[in-house]
């Protein structure tokens, strides 16, 4: 698979404000949840951010979640 990056800034933006919704019970597939709602907080109004942070997660196997936000 083949996905075209989002750049370090944006990745660590994202990253960090997904660690900002990190609980106790954290997980890959909890931080996929709180990577696209990061994403999708950080820029409003654009799907090619989270659609990457999306893509990226599938090429992983980390599959989709119940309640992860949509864009």
């Amino acid at each position: 698979t083949s996905i075209t990056g989002l750049g370090i800034q944006n990745a660590i933006k994202i990253l960090y404000n997904a660690m900002l919704l990190k609980t106790t019970a954290s997980s890959y597939l909890k931080y996929r949840v709180w990577t696209l709602q990061a994403a999708k907080t950080l820029f409003p109004g654009s799907c090619t951010q989270f659609n990457t942070v999306k893509a990226a997660w599938a090429a992983v196997n980390v599959p989709a979640q119940s309640g992860e936000p949509t864009c």
